[in-house]
């Protein structure tokens, strides 16, 4: 390059890098307002309702999560204006790279790349993975969530781990690297509600309409029903152990939810035994030539 090219190089790297500075800055300020006036909204911490030992628990969870954000957002803040800022001072050493003999530059591009890559590789896979958990949004602090078989709450979302309060209170902590990596369920992603059900099963020779009738009766009872419409009641297989019922409802809530199917549950036995409904006969052995179950 000549001395006037480089001048306006030099001028158009600086003016850009400036102004790549300032965005990034602005949209990450933005970002942690909203997730920051999200959790004042946020109502329930726990995937279930108890009462808890721990005074104020939701109060003291946004107080957690809030500070979490804000530290969060701080360390991809920075992590991303360094990076920015090294490739902006790369950019502007471009055209003055070519004065410094090849084998030197390649040498130290090569160690440092090593050392850089072996000390800090598990690291940088959660720290990129936690960035990447943040901006994309399928996971958010305070959001109710079904991984591995466990029902919970995401407490904390830090630079390289997630923290999910489990519904008994137990904290599950993964690295960042495997909850990208895992599918999982998120209740709140975009509402609350949820339309729940109870599987059950019930002999052939049990009026099916009066089954059918109990089981609506049950969950239009419960007082974690939301009676957006009317409970449905399906019968979803007839197999050789007995008929298998679905029994739903609309919930407001994940934690209501849960409350709404031990209800039903209780309801349906304390109704069938009310009602001398017996519960369904298990066909151990069966014999194909009779087509009768033995006794």
């Amino acid at each position: 390059m000549d001395n006037h090219t480089t001048i306006i190089y030099l001028a158009t790297v600086t003016v850009s890098g400036i102004l790549i500075l300032w965005w990034l800055r602005r949209y990450f300020s933005s970002l942690e307002k909203r997730r920051m006036e999200r959790l004042t909204r946020v109502e329930e911490f726990n995937a279930v309702k108890t009462g808890s030992s721990v005074r104020s628990p939701v109060g003291h969870a946004r107080d957690h999560a809030q500070e979490s954000i804000q530290t969060r957002y701080s360390v991809i803040r920075r992590t991303f204006l360094i990076a920015v800022f090294i490739i902006w001072i790369i950019a502007l050493a471009f055209p003055f790279i070519g004065k410094i003999p090849a084998t030197i530059v390649s040498l130290l591009v090569g160690a440092t790349a090593v050392v850089v890559g072996i000390a800090t590789r598990p690291f940088v896979e959660n720290l990129i993975s936690g960035i990447v958990i943040s901006l994309s949004r399928q996971l958010r602090t305070g959001d109710t969530i079904l991984i591995d078989d466990t029902y919970g709450t995401v407490e904390d979302i830090t630079p390289t781990h997630t923290i999910i309060k489990i519904w008994d209170w137990r904290r599950h902590i993964l690295p960042n690297s495997r909850m990208l990596s895992k599918d999982f369920i998120n209740y709140s992603i975009t509402d609350k509600y949820i339309w729940e059900h109870v599987e059950f099963w019930v002999s052939y020779e049990t009026d099916i309409e009066q089954v059918e009738k109990i089981a609506k009766k049950v969950v239009r009872e419960s007082k974690y029903c939301a009676n957006y419409e009317e409970p449905r009641f399906w019968t979803m297989g007839t197999e050789k152990e007995g008929v298998k019922c679905w029994v739903t409802g609309w919930t407001d809530s994940p934690s209501d939810a849960w409350s709404l199917k031990i209800d039903i549950r209780k309801g349906l036995i304390r109704e069938f035994q009310n009602a001398g409904i017996k519960p369904h006969r298990y066909w151990h052995n069966w014999n194909p030539e009779s087509e009768n179950p033995s006794k």
